[in-house]
């Protein structure tokens, strides 16, 4: 949508009060309204002194509520991560679109005949999308069953949460939070917030410590791998096994601890539910039959309600949110507020809502929202905007329900102690790498001042709270403050002419942009632009695991799989197993599409045990992953990128970069399934093709997806009949088990045969077993080439483990994360700078414009420099710059690295000038844009390349 112009922001706040019409006082409230702006920029600066600072973008506005005047403003416009502060928004939306007093119900029915205490039909349980419901109320509902006089049910228990969509979790939340009650699972029938308590207490020594889950313990499988030790001590874990109900507890807990209690969450709110409900029956004396299952399902015509209970007050969940930071809360009225405007309890819904709301009030619309409750990375808001919210609902006509709202949220942490509460409603919040505060606060004279600040790039969070805190402070204190004296000097660089023009362009006002651009034959900065700011690098990450891995392992390295077996060779048969050992090879593959180097094939491996003789495998195909260990998906990558090819599961033994293709083409008529090729042909994975073909030019809506957790690919939607074809990759689950799978096709396929119980399983190369043959990928430089120039995750994840494996012993996603920064440092890099992959999947990663520039001028005088700055795409040539810049001075100029993630991109590398100086340049940019961010690194490109050092200086 397009932006509103800023200016609306002051006559929004102008409308507010009677319009001031002394020209001295103005002048003197504009020199305290500098005076506050040049304190803040200092606090700003002083971050740069402050070692567990630098790195911190900051961004604020103050605005006189009083008299619609800016007093303060930095980067105001500029979109950063809100964390939890972007409930501010959701509250208000929520207080708009729904009704005072409403209280959100749950319901029980019956559905059937009832004589003589038995229920010949089923319970219906059903939601509305009630976010604080406790099984204490639901326990209301199952003795209002018995009070009908219900002893025994012959039917089912039916649980029906239809009044919201499907959707369990938000758009880019990370899988590994998932456990945590912050990122628990939406559902319109939930109960205490999808959450399970899990309590610990210890054993005896050296047995298991008791674990007790409640409520509905058999709805989660316990695996106790945990110890009680001497001591008073507790060092334990508590997971949640991905996709599944399983919890998995490990690590120790001391014989004299008291005991710890945590919650987890659960998969499948509605059956959940079920399974609590159906166990408070039981306590009510109300038995289901043997017989009975827990059912999702739709309240049917017929159903008699038989009990009610109903949520508090809207307002009172609304300070609930507020208070806690609850993400639960915040996701249920989001999909509640969608379910109201739109009929449809959807996340989709309930951001139109917000959008719509935000768009009444006069909010400019350069903002980007995909959750209800700040978890996602890929919210984007700017402090501009935050006051834009903070004026309008100034005028609202909820504004004293929304500054109870405000003054819910208690004390905010950074500001303790520093303000009156009485002067000050705000909510502030803190995630990894972000923090944020936004409220109203009356200064000593008299001003009532809305305000928001929001910092990103955040590596230590008392830095940012002891910021947030000093601004605050400053804000209660306007008139009343010392002059921090003159700023210093903005400086100007040679380019700075040529660049700023293109990054001040109103179409990319909301993007923060990390630039530096350096000479390497004079060592001289061109340009910077928040060069130390911490961004997201996306696959700029991959310039860090190259470097690394071809100083660490070196150029010529090459990644290897060993095939062994175990028992006797006689005959053609072996009495025993064929076992094939992973140690991160990439490029093993099918001899088919999905092949892209010339390394080690499965059909390679069936032909040489077929030439070693072997006719029948009496054993199974064991498959050893255990050179790596830890998570098969990164810290952070998002869980609904799963299906997505570019996000495969990393284990030490794969094929085809944990993938299996699908060439796709329509039927020959609307209305036919579409043609579906898959490959490798292979049994390992279930495909359910309800995918139709459309009319002529109708929409292409095609989705392919895995079920989490199995492998399990669904294909839906349609493709057009003149549509001409074309193909995508999805991920396996277990790809250690799908090579081994495909191994055993390949030597069925050879005419080896397996015994009747043969099969494909995980374990480890025994002792002693003969090894066949080990094969090996091409050398590093020739991976390394591939990874870069197509920037492939699932390359950049295989080398990065390997590297922990190699030089630290660990063959995990942090032991080569460990091994880079030791390179890194050794290259003189400085930190602190956050890397959690290898690949750059992932939002928790934070790194600078300068930190790049660094590695990049260090790589230049190693010797890894030649197969690193091949590896590199060129502009207009290959690899992931094949198509940009063409025709333009940058092509066959610019090698660089690219990255994108969504509002997320960058561009970093080398080129010549027109005079021929060699130029290394990173540009990382962060935020909503409404221009294409990929279109304003191509510009900055092609006017490096442009640049004459000679013309600007005016030599010959």
């Amino acid at each position: 949508m397009k932006r509103l112009p800023r200016a609306l922001l002051v006559l929004t706040l102008a409308l507010l009060t009677a319009f001031w019409t002394a020209v001295p006082a103005w002048t003197a409230e504009a020199k305290a309204g500098d005076l506050l702006d040049r304190t803040l920029r200092h606090y700003v600066e002083e971050l740069k002194k402050n070692p567990s600072a630098r790195g911190m973008v900051v961004g604020y506005e103050a605005v006189s509520l009083d008299r619609g005047e800016s007093l303060a403003s930095l980067r105001a416009e500029k979109t950063f991560v809100p964390g939890r502060v972007l409930q501010l928004l959701t509250g208000a939306a929520v207080l708009d679109g729904l009704p005072e007093g409403m209280r959100i119900p749950t319901e029980v029915y019956v559905d059937g005949q009832l004589s003589g205490g038995t229920l010949k039909g089923d319970i219906i349980l059903k939601g509305y999308g009630d976010p604080s419901l406790s099984a204490d109320r639901l326990e209301d509902l199952a003795e209002a069953l018995r009070k009908k006089g219900i002893r025994q049910v012959r039917g089912d228990l039916i649980v029906d949460d239809s009044f919201f969509d499907g959707e369990r979790l938000g758009t880019g939340w990370m899988w590994d939070d998932e456990p945590f009650p912050a990122s628990a699972q939406i559902g319109a029938l939930s109960v205490e917030g999808n959450t399970v308590s899990v309590k610990v207490t210890p054993g005896r020594p050296g047995k298991p410590p008791h674990i007790q889950v409640s409520p509905a313990p058999d709805y989660v499988r316990v695996i106790n791998r945990a110890k009680t030790v001497p001591g008073g001590g507790q060092a334990l874990t508590i997971d949640r096994t991905r996709a599944k109900n399983e919890l998995v507890i490990t690590g120790t807990i001391g014989k004299d601890h008291p005991g710890m209690k945590v919650r987890r969450t659960v998969e499948d709110p509605a059956r959940f539910a079920g399974a609590v409900f159906r166990e408070l029956l039981r306590r009510e004396g109300v038995k289901m039959h043997p017989g009975s299952r827990i059912v999702a399902g739709e309240k049917g015509p017929e159903a008699k309600r038989v009990g009610r209970v109903v949520s508090p007050e809207l307002d009172r969940l609304l300070e609930h949110m507020v208070r806690e930071g609850d993400s639960f809360y915040a996701e249920m009225l989001l999909k509640q507020l969608g379910a109201n405007a739109a009929g449809e309890g959807s996340f989709e819904a309930g951001l139109e809502a917000v959008e719509d709301f935000a768009r009444r009030i006069g909010m400019d619309t350069g903002f980007a929202q995909v959750d209800g409750s700040g978890l996602s990375r890929m919210n984007v808001i700017a402090p501009a905007h935050l006051v834009q919210l903070l004026a309008a609902m100034e005028k609202h006509p909820e504004r004293e329900r929304f500054d109870e709202l405000l003054s819910a949220s208690g004390t905010c942490k950074p500001l303790a102690g520093r303000i009156k509460e009485k002067t000050l409603r705000v909510i502030c919040g803190e995630a990894d790498g972000s923090a944020g505060m936004a409220g109203i606060v009356t200064g000593r004279g008299g001003d009532r001042i809305a305000f928001a600040v929001l910092a990103n790039g955040v590596s230590d969070p008392s830095a940012a709270r002891a910021l947030l805190g000093r601004i605050g402070a400053a804000l209660a204190a306007y008139p009343e403050l010392p002059d921090p004296g003159d700023l210093p000097e903005e400086k100007v660089y040679p380019l700075s002419g040529l660049l700023d023009p293109l990054l001040e362009e109103e179409s990319y006002r909301g993007a923060i942009a990390g630039v530096l651009v350096r000479s390497m034959d004079r060592g001289e900065t061109l340009y910077a632009r928040d060069a130390e700011a911490l961004l997201t690098p996306a696959s700029n990450t991959k310039l860090f695991t190259a470097a690394a891995a071809l100083d660490g392992l070196g150029a010529d390295y090459r990644f290897k799989t060993e095939v062994y077996r175990s028992g006797s060779l006689a005959g053609g048969v072996l009495d025993g197993d064929v076992i094939i050992k992973g140690f991160g090879d990439p490029t093993l593959a099918t001899e088919d599409s999905l092949r892209v180097q010339e390394g080690p094939t499965v059909e390679a491996i069936a032909r040489d045990l077929k030439k070693r003789g072997i006719r029948r495998i009496l054993g199974d195909i064991v498959v050893d992953a255990g050179a790596f260990s830890g998570e098969v998906y990164g810290a952070g990558w998002a869980w609904d990128d799963e299906s997505g090819y570019y996000q495969p599961q990393i284990k030490a033994l794969s094929i085809n970069r944990g993938t299996v293709r699908f060439d796709y083409l329509p039927g020959e008529k609307p209305g036919d399934s579409i043609r579906l090729q898959l490959t490798p042909e292979t049994d390992y994975v279930e495909v359910i093709n309800e995918a139709v073909t459309g009319p002529e030019n109708s929409k292409n809506t095609l989705r392919l997806e895995r079920d989490r957790g199995t492998n399990r690919i669904r294909i839906t939607g349609s493709l057009p009949l003149n549509f001409s074809g074309d193909y995508t990759r999805v991920p396996v689950e277990n790809p250690h088990l799908y090579a081994g799978q495909v191994l055993k096709e390949r030597l069925e396929e050879e005419g080896i045969a397996f015994a009747p119980g043969s099969r494909v399983r995980e374990g480890q190369k025994p002792a002693g077993v003969k090894r066949l043959a080990t094969y090996e990928s091409p050398p590093l430089s020739e991976v390394v080439h591939y990874m870069n120039k197509a920037s492939d995750n699932y390359y950049a994840e295989m080398i990065l483990r390997t590297l922990g494996m190699e030089k630290t012993g660990k063959g995990t996603a942090e032991g080569g994360i460990e091994a880079v920064m030791k390179y890194v440092t050794r290259s003189g890099v400085d930190r602190p700078f956050n890397l959690k992959d290898g690949s750059g999947l992932t939002r928790y990663n934070r790194v600078s414009a300068e930190q790049i520039v660094k590695l990049l001028s260090s790589v230049a005088e190693q010797p890894i420099e030649e197969p690193f700055v091949q590896s590199l795409p060129v502009a207009g040539v290959d690899g992931t710059l094949s198509s940009r810049m063409r025709d333009t001075a940058a092509a066959g100029n610019l090698r660089g690295k690219t990255g994108s993630l969504t509002r997320v991109s960058a561009l970093s590398g080398y080129l010549r000038t027109r005079d021929g100086e060699r130029i290394v340049y990173a540009i990382l940019l962060n935020g909503h844009s409404e221009g294409s961010l990929k279109s304003l690194e191509d510009r900055i490109g092609t006017a490096l390349a442009e640049y004459s050092r000679n013309e600007q200086e005016g030599e010959p």
